[in-house]
């Protein structure tokens, strides 16, 4: 997990240009980036990034970001929780269950 001075919407940007366009909602005990909002196996994301933003001034900042890809057909997103006090347990849940498949030697929002 990787901590960064830039934003989440900066993040989001940075992750934007790099493909990753979808944006992965949960549903019930799992996730969904499907206009018609069906379910996607668990088993066929992985995390491929994950950001942590601490609400410096504001609780209410404190996120957690994720950048995933469906390897079963190829789409990319990201999903934020909260983070501390705000975290969802349920997304927590979910997210337990997809593979991380992070190097944390590369930081894609570094130039």
């Amino acid at each position: 997990m990787l901590s960064t001075e830039k934003t989440l919407s900066e993040v989001i940007e940075i992750l934007r240009q790099r493909g990753y366009t979808e944006d992965f909602n949960l549903l019930e005990e799992n996730i969904s980036y499907k206009k018609g909002g069906e379910k996607v196996d668990l088993n066929d994301i992985v995390i491929d990034k994950i950001y942590r933003f601490t609400g410096q001034n504001d609780l209410e900042d404190e996120a957690i970001l994720y950048a995933m890809t469906n390897q079963k057909d190829g789409a990319k997103g990201v999903f934020v929780n909260g983070y501390g006090t705000y975290t969802d347990s349920g997304a927590n849940a979910v997210i337990s269950k997809i593979t991380v498949n992070e190097n944390d030697n590369d930081d894609w929002t570094i130039k």
